[in-house]
Parts: structure tokens; sequence; C-alpha cells
């Protein structure tokens, strides 16, 4: 259903942005992620590993905001 809304608002997933960003060259890959309140940050361990699994490298994350307003800004390198 998240998917589903993204694709309507252009803001594709954190996997194919990664992908996109791979492909173009890019050397470092920021995103703000959104980890669903109710799945006890499993949604953003799936999400590092995807990103990690096309190839990059976890730099460094770092959370902010409380209940629904809480994120992840996640840096990803090249290695």
């Amino acid at each position: 259903m998240l998917k589903k809304l993204l694709g309507k608002l252009a803001i594709p997933p954190i996997e194919v942005a990664a992908g996109d960003a791979w492909k173009r060259g890019d050397t470092v890959f920021i995103r703000k992620f959104y980890p669903r309140p109710t799945k006890h940050d499993v949604d953003l361990a799936k999400a590092i590993q995807e990103v990690t699994a096309i190839g990059w490298a976890l730099a460094s994350s770092q959370f902010e905001g409380d209940g629904l307003q809480r994120h992840a800004n996640l840096v990803f390198t090249r290695p």
C-alpha cells in the first residue's frame, strides 16, 4: 500500500532510487526514511538491506522526530 501511494506521488521506493543513483554513477546516496511505527523498524532494516545489496555501504544514520514524524536520515556511499 505504501509503495502504491509513493508511486502516485512520484517518489520512488528507496531501493529504486538507490538503484537509479548507482546507475548514474553517484558516489553518495542520501534518503530520509520514515519507518512504520507498528513494525519496530523491521521495514527500516529491510530497506537498508535492499540498498546495500545494490552495492552501497551505509555510512551513517541519524534518527529525528517522535511518533509519526520519526524518521531516519540515511547516508550511503560507494565502497
